[in-house]
């Protein structure tokens, strides 16, 4: 038998089979076919122990009408259904027919949270056995049952709601019962509530109340009265004086009747509602608002489909102010849209929208439109706009934007909507501006929470005056009490490390000590400070800490040097010139001198005091003048020792350099060069690559030297005056303890000096006598020497033994490595050679560098030994 025939033979006789076996595979794509036409969509399908369905959805003409998670079918006869969610979700549906549940096996659903718009969620199990539905729901402690036969039409419903369920302060209970018909598109029936001692927490009164509704042939009526004021809370109590009376159809309302009046500390609100009479489905009514913070009157009026407030303004409490130019239509039918202007106003800001849309299906309400925000607060020019939509759910649409616009101050916010329902939810806001001249960004988180608004700032900020670096980082807690707006304790700001001109200046490091207050008029507390020093361009100055108290646009700083003793007190303000922002202030520094401070100075320091007050100033550019007076200075330089010196000083600092001026003379008790100089005075400016000397006076070898003028560094010869030098003092120059010449009198003279930047140079320089001068040759063995070596030597030895001089001259010229050149004359008698005349002219070389370095040297080994006595005692 060929393949083929056998083929044809399985087809004949067991083809029926085959067509039996796919019969549940056709019914499963059959199955899925219609789903899908249905708006059935499924995700995560899968078997563990039966089907499983992550997440599922229904879709109506491209809205979600239901949205479950966690679907599992645990059982098929009958079918049991696990869900953990169903969402029923807001969708335009128009005005559908309710209908009666279609026909389905039995089955058992369990819905752990089954949420509608408008309500909270509640936990439901559905049972159905012979089309005879039984539905359960429960939230907290409150619980309903509902029951519906779907061969006779018949319902019923039960239950229990318990108002502390909705806020825990409502008192009380309410029952509800209904029964009545629901077949072929008509639901007929009577639905009653009783309240039972409704009521607030602390407060004594209690009512009952009661509600009756009927619905027939697609008409209803409702009934709705109080038998006592019901409490509201907060001192509020609501009153019927006349209860609720309202029929109509499914179109809207055709009758109404009402009178409330609700009674709390701010004031009065009376509502009325009528019919202008049977037969018209119209009416009007009155809201009127009295009281110590309640004031307006609103008239109503009301049709078939919409409640009406005419044009009004109201006042309500914290005085917000409400008005609206156009009539407000509110939903008395199940569905409808209305456009909304209207205004609000509170404590100098003021929130509008114009032609704004509200649209309302059943218990679901959805507004579109645009918000606009303008005014002050606290002192600050705010605008904003918004434009989205809101709904039970929440604001969504783009971020809001608001400008915050003060005298210093420029920003503007992002305020993200979506997602926002609840104050107490945290909010990110991004925010971008200047604060004067500094360019400020960040993030702020808001929220409120116990009564506050509060949450926390990042921020940063880049000063102008730094170079490079320098960027400012902010991260505190904030919070607003009373109007005002406060950064918490321990809230810090973080100046990153940066150049200054030639200055590094390392992190500096500022936190709260107390609530900071933030407001236009500037910020009000205190706050740590630390920085960690600065590096100058031979040097670096220690870390400082202290205080920084601020108040309003002032501030004020004390801070310590602890490697240096150090006090520095700082003051500052903020000032306006024009359109431009800048600050002002005062320092004061008192400190100790010492060897710590001479790294970049080039001497070292031995000791003193310095005191400087000043004041500074930023605008377009930075400056700072002031005083600085140093008293008890001593201190080293190069092996040359100063003491004794005091004088203030006027300095002037600017970014291209800095200028300093003595106020009166500066003046230094000693200078030891190799031979003393004393009683130093001068006035003195610089800026410190030139120095201008003036009123130069000193005290040197017994006598004077003084200069009008003089100029370091400098390429010009600078007369230095000389008079009255003791030459006994010159001559104890050799430092011999048995000297071989003596001389006395004085001298004096002119000596133009070069001062350049490394050296000394002097040209032309003449001494003469100022008066008798004297000379010995004292006896000694070195001169004795001399003598028998020589018989011109010992002649000219004998004639300059004793010398009486009336005439001296001695011309002088040093080269910059400090090797002199002297050329001397002398004329005088030898009183011991009968009045011998004596000329002598002589020239001689010394480098006097040298000469006063070894007396320095000298002079230092003395000064040793003499400190050491004491200690050790004499050798």
């Amino acid at each position: 038998m060929s393949m083929k025939r056998g083929l044809a033979l399985v087809r004949r006789h067991y083809g029926w089979l085959i067509v039996l076996g796919l019969l549940p595979l056709l019914a499963l794509l059959a199955a899925v076919a219609v789903a899908y036409a249905q708006g059935l969509r499924v995700q995560g399908l899968s078997w563990q122990n039966g089907l499983e369905l992550a997440q599922w959805q229904r879709l109506h003409k491209g809205c979600v009408q239901a949205l479950g998670g966690q679907l599992r079918v645990t059982g098929w006869r009958p079918l049991t259904i696990s869900m953990r969610s169903l969402n029923l979700p807001k969708c335009e549906t128009g005005t559908e027919e309710l209908t009666p549940p279609p026909w389905t096996p039995p089955f058992d659903l369990t819905i752990d949270s089954l949420t509608v718009p408008g309500l909270p969620p509640v936990t439901a199990v559905v049972r159905q056995r012979e089309q005879r539905w039984h539905i359960q729901a429960k939230y907290r402690h409150s619980a309903g049952t509902a029951v519906y036969d779907r061969l006779s039409g018949r319902w019923s419903a039960q239950g229990l709601i318990q108002p502390a369920d909705i806020a825990p302060k409502l008192l009380g209970a309410l029952t509800f019962s209904g029964q009545g018909i629901w077949q072929d598109k008509r639901l007929d029936g009577v639905f009653l509530a009783q309240g039972h001692q409704l009521g607030y927490a602390g407060q004594p009164q209690r009512a009952d109340a009661a509600i009756t509704a009927s619905f027939a042939a697609k008409r209803w009526q409702l009934e709705a009265m109080l038998d006592a004021p019901v409490t509201l809370g907060h001192g509020w109590s609501l009153e019927a004086r006349q209860g609720l009376r309202a029929s109509g159809n499914l179109a809207g309302v055709e009758s109404l009747r009402l009178g409330l009046l609700a009674a709390g500390p701010q004031g009065l609100a009376r509502l009325t509602v009528d019919t202008e009479g049977g037969g018209v489905a119209r009416g009007q009514g009155r809201l009127v608002l009295d009281g110590p913070s309640l004031s307006g009157t609103v008239p109503l009026r009301w049709n078939r489909q919409a409640l009406e407030l005419l044009p009004a303004a109201i006042r309500l409490p914290e005085g917000v102010r409400l008005s609206w130019p156009r009539p407000l239509l509110l939903p008395l039918a199940t569905s409808g849209q209305s456009r909304l202007s209207a205004e609000l106003q509170y404590q100098g800001l003021r929130l509008k929208t114009v032609d704004s849309q509200l649209s309302w299906q059943q218990a679901l309400w959805d507004w579109q439109g645009r918000l606009e925000l303008t005014g002050k607060a606290a002192g600050f020019d705010l605008t904003g706009v918004w434009r989205g939509r809101a709904d039970a759910a929440g604001p969504a649409g783009d971020p809001a934007s608001l400008t915050v616009k003060g005298p210093d101050l420029q920003m503007v916010l992002k305020v993200p909507v979506t997602g926002l329902q609840r104050a107490d939810k945290s909010t990110r806001v991004e925010f971008n501006g200047r604060y004067g001249r500094i360019p400020v960004a960040g993030t702020l988180e808001a929220g409120y929470r116990q009564g506050r608004w509060e949450g926390a700032v990042e921020g940063r900020a880049q000063p102008p005056f730094y170079a490079r670096g320098g960027g400012v980082q902010m991260a505190a807690t904030w919070y607003g009490k009373e109007g005002r707006w406060l950064l918490g304790p321990d809230s810090r700001i973080t100046l990153a490390e940066g150049l200054i001109g030639t200055t590094v200046i390392k992190p500096i490091t500022m936190i709260t000590s107390t609530p900071l207050e933030i407001g236009p008029q500037g910020a009000f507390g205190s706050l740590q400070v630390k920085a960690d020093g600065a590096v100058v361009t031979r040097g670096a100055l220690p870390a400082l800490s202290g205080q920084l108290d601020l108040a309003g646009r002032q501030g004020r700083a004390r801070l310590q040097v602890p490697a240096w003793k150090s006090e520095l007190g700082l003051t500052a303000a903020l000032a306006r010139h024009g359109k431009s922002t800048g600050a002002t202030g005062t320092v004061e520094l008192t400190t100790p001198l010492s060897a710590a401070m001479s790294r970049s100075l080039g001497v070292t320091l031995q000791k003193g005091i310095l005191t400087g007050r000043g004041q500074w100033q930023w605008q377009d550019r930075w400056q700072l003048k002031g005083d600085v007076t140093v008293s008890d200075l001593a201190l080293d330089w190069g092996g040359i020792l100063a003491s004794g010196g005091k004088g203030t000083v006027h300095v002037e600092l600017q970014p291209d350099g800095l200028a300093l001026a003595s106020v009166g003379p500066v003046t230094l008790g000693e200078l030891a060069l190799g031979t003393p100089l004393r009683d130093i005075r001068m006035t003195v400016q610089s800026d410190l690559s030139t120095w201008r000397l003036a009123d130069v006076y000193a005290e040197v070898l017994g006598g004077q030297m003084r200069a009008d003028t003089l100029q370091w560094p400098s390429a010009q010869y600078q007369a230095i005056t000389v008079g009255r030098l003791d030459l006994t003092e010159v001559a104890a120059l050799q430092n011999d303890p048995n000297p071989t010449v003596q001389l006395a009198g004085r001298v004096g003279g002119t000596l133009p000096v070069q001062l350049a930047k490394d050296s000394l140079a002097l040209q032309g320089g003449l001494l003469r006598n100022e008066g008798p001068l004297s000379l010995k040759v004292l006896p000694s063995a070195g001169v004795s020497a001399m003598g028998q070596s020589n018989r011109a030597m010992q002649l000219t030895l004998d004639t300059l033994s004793s010398l009486n001089i009336h005439d001296f001259q001695a011309r002088l010229d040093m080269a910059p490595d400090g090797w002199m050149d002297a050329a001397v004359t002398i004329k005088g008698q030898n009183p011991e050679r009968n009045g011998l005349p004596v000329v002598l002219n002589y020239t001689h070389r010394e480098n006097v560098l040298e000469l006063l370095r070894s007396l320095r040297i000298a002079d230092e080994i003395s000064r040793k030994v003499l400190e050491r006595e004491p200690e050790n005692g004499p050798r």
